[in-house]
Order: C-alpha cells, then structure tokens, then sequence
C-alpha cells in the first residue's frame, strides 16, 4: 500500500515519459471522446447549487459541462479530477423495466467525461471513464481503468516488458497453444493461431496482425 497525497486524485494519469512532445494527460482522452459535446466551465450560479446539493470538488475549475446542464440533477457526489458532464434533463430512463430519473447521486467520480442524460447512482468509486449518451449505471463498488488497461487484448504499450502480455490458454493446460486475445476475434482465429504451432512464421504474422490493430500509446 502507497500513500500520496490527496491532490494526486485524479492527475497524472499518464507517466510523462510516455507523452508525446507538446501533449498533456488528456490527449487521448480527447481522441476517444467523441460525441461531439462542447464543453464550458461552471457559472458562479451552477456552483452555487451543486455545493447546496452536497456535492464537493477539488476544484471546480475543473468541471466542465454542456449548455444543457442542469446542476440540480446533481446530488451527493465527490469529484476529482478533470469531469465532463453533458446535457442533463429531468426525465427518467427505462430499460428492461428499471427506471431511474437522468443525473449524478451518491457517487465517487475521477477525471470522467459523460455524454447527455446519464445516469450514474450510488457508484462508489468511478475512474477514468468515457461514457456515452444515455448510460444507466447503478450499484456499483468499483468502475476503475488504469493506465496500463488492455481491455482483454494480448498487446503490450510502448515501454513495457514482454512478460506482462496476456495470453489465453486454449485446448489444453500447458500453455503450448497459447493465442493471443484480440477485440472481434473469431472462433476460426483461434483455431488457426493453436491448431498450427509448428508455422513459426505463421504465428509471428498473427501477432502481427494483433499488434497492428492498436496504437502503443
């Protein structure tokens, strides 16, 4: 267990050395998001209410919003970080017959970007996300990504060691046809890649193929 202090919440998401020249922490998340929202700090108004309805930040310079937001459908939350909320409006959301009323309570939010009517109720600790419109996300302990996340993808970022690359074992337990995971891998990709262990060149062009599919940042 490490300690840091508390202004560390939420910055430095991205070890320096691995920035490109003239670029910050937030460069790819501004590539990734993309659902066109423009964003602007809060009014001294928007503020105001968002302390009254129990909310606190680290500061509120860093929380931007759409035109569309409505900060009384915010309530009881902790933010960290550069937050990004888009249009909220006082309606309720219905899937599979759970309705929740669209907007922020009772949760723990970390340098996340949100797209319009969200709802994310009673998440305990929220990190480093990129949500999308009309999202219903509730009761939930831990929603957390890394700086090192793959998301189930056998690829490693640049500066990284080889070892700490993940592998599926697959047609049996020794490991000896280990494939590489990747995001829109088919069944026949699994087949080929652990059925013809002895094509050396063969499998180097398979993860190739992996590697090619993502960018190293």
């Amino acid at each position: 267990m490490n300690k840091k202090p508390l202004r560390s919440i939420g910055y430095d998401f991205i070890d320096p050395e691995f920035l490109p020249e003239g670029k910050n922490e937030y460069h790819l998340r501004n590539f990734q998001n993309r659902n066109g929202i423009n964003y602007r700090n809060l009014s001294a108004y928007e503020i105001e209410v968002l302390v009254r309805n129990r909310n606190t930040s680290d500061d509120w310079n860093k929380i931007q919003v759409s035109d569309a937001f409505n900060p009384e459908l915010v309530k009881n939350c902790k933010f960290f970080g550069l937050v990004r909320i888009g249009k909220l409006e006082s309606i309720a959301l219905e899937y599979h017959n759970l309705t929740m009323p669209v907007g922020l309570y009772d949760s723990t939010i970390i340098s996340c970007d949100f797209g319009d009517n969200v709802i994310i109720n009673n998440v305990k600790y929220m990190s480093h996300y990129i949500i999308g419109n009309e999202v219903m996300i509730a009761n939930v302990n831990e929603l957390h990504v890394t700086d090192h996340a793959k998301f189930g993808n056998g690829i490693i970022k640049e500066g990284e060691e080889e070892d700490i690359r993940i592998w599926l074992e697959v047609s049996n337990e020794n490991g000896g046809r280990k494939i590489l995971p990747f995001n829109g891998m088919l069944p026949g990709d699994a087949y080929l890649w652990s059925k013809f262990r002895d094509d050396k060149e063969l499998l180097e062009k398979f993860k190739e193929f992996t590697e090619k599919k993502f960018d190293k940042q």
